[in-house]
């Protein structure tokens, strides 16, 4: 028993081992906010995007197949976040929503079945004729016991659940949706714990999953009986070590979110982003700006003096390198490596918080002439096309006469 619990321990350690700075992926953020974008456009997107101060790639959103809105495909809705240049994440849920768990009309075996064929038909080919790339989140959490197409409730099983998800697959391949991205995206902790019910139990195969997701909360003190305040390697590192042995996919954090009871919820948020590097196959996070009773306040901008963490978290640039002068009239070098410049519109590049230079993306160096003693700071900060600040660096160094 203890030969495996060390082995178990070693393989996590080797999962989470810290990504070189030649190996770093451009990590995407993306953000779930209510309202955004069922009524046509990012407002509250945008809006939360300049308060953060971090460029949001991703929009997520939910739809339900028993609303007479959000059930169809509304072009309005999808092109409003095409057009805004980010990535759209589509929540597709069969239910009622609010409906309880059970729901007669939303069995898997019904789904896996064909009683919803014409309806899935249907759907793909709005998902079709929008001519970009979707990313679909069918029937997420299924290792919870809180939605009507979980494993374990209203007379489904895993299996069931495997069959219905690749019915639905072939619907879109059979209408030529193949611009759709499916993306399984199960709770990161099994909810029972049972072996039945393992998140691996619902895995649909390979062929019929593009990306891997995962949803995981720190729930806080509030709600002890969540596991209380916990860091975000706590949350998804085991989940994360299952789910990269399964297939060689993509990783999604799909839903995250933190609680401000317990603990720095600014400080989680900066972990966040330190810690998601060593995540080698992780692509994207997304950031839940929602608040209830039943699960706390996930809302990115409170309380004051969050929303500075999702920006300092940002930042994609390696360490500055700084060449000072040997003396006092002579050029004083800063030099950056970007690990993430495809956001970056232009640079500005501060000393001592006066800008000194705007260069282009391409720009990785600059020098200035240093006239007097004294302590210095060399600040670089990366824009994109919006004027939104998506990287930032800062290296002190001092010059002597």
């Amino acid at each position: 028993m203890r030969r495996i619990v060390a082995v178990t321990a070693l393989l996590l350690w080797l999962l989470w081992l810290p990504a070189s700075a030649s190996a770093a992926k451009r990590l995407l953020f993306g953000m779930h906010t209510p309202g955004d974008p069922l009524a046509g456009n990012t407002k509250g997107i945008d809006t939360l995007e300049r308060d953060l101060g971090r460029r949001i790639g991703i929009v997520s959103w939910f739809q339900n197949w028993d609303d007479l809105y959000s059930s169809q495909v509304q072009p309005e809705v999808f092109d409003a976040v095409i057009k805004s240049g980010r990535i759209p994440l589509v929540t597709w849920e069969p239910w009622l929503a609010k409906g309880g768990v059970i729901q007669s009309n939303y069995r898997l075996s019904d789904i896996a079945g064909g009683r919803y064929d014409d309806y899935i038909a249907k759907f793909a080919r709005g998902l079709k004729a929008l001519g970009a790339t979707i990313y679909l989140r069918p029937m997420h959490e299924m290792n919870g016991d809180w939605y009507p197409w979980a494993g374990l409730v209203n007379g489904n099983t895993p299996e069931l659940f495997k069959h219905a998800w690749q019915r639905m697959h072939d619907v879109f391949v059979q209408q030529g949706a193949t611009n759709v991205k499916w993306v399984w995206s199960p709770l990161q902790e099994d909810v029972p714990q049972t072996t039945v019910n393992r998140f691996e139990r619902y895995y649909p195969g390979q062929a019929y999953v593009d990306v891997f997701a995962l949803d995981g909360y720190n729930f806080g003190a509030n709600f002890p009986h969540f596991r209380g305040w916990r860091s975000f390697r706590a949350v998804f590192a085991a989940a994360y070590a299952r789910l990269t042995r399964m297939g060689p996919q993509p990783v999604w954090i799909a839903e995250v979110g933190s609680a401000a009871e317990g603990g720095d919820k600014g400080a989680w948020v900066r972990d966040m982003f330190r810690s998601a590097p060593a995540m080698r196959r992780l692509e994207a996070i997304v950031w839940m700006d929602t608040v209830s009773k039943e699960e706390g306040d996930w809302r990115a901008r409170l309380p004051l003096g969050v929303a500075p963490a999702f920006r300092e978290g940002g930042s994609s640039l390696g360490a500055l390198k700084v060449i000072r002068p040997a003396r006092v009239g002579g050029k004083a070098t800063v030099r950056w490596t970007a690990l993430d410049a495809a956001d970056v519109h232009r640079w500005r590049v501060y000393l001592n918080g006066r800008r000194v230079r705007t260069l282009s993306s391409q720009a990785r160096i600059l020098h200035k002439r240093i006239t007097r003693a004294g302590q210095y700071r060399w600040t670089v900060k990366g824009y994109d096309a919006r004027g939104t600040r998506v990287a930032s660096a800062s290296k002190a160094f001092r010059v002597a006469r």
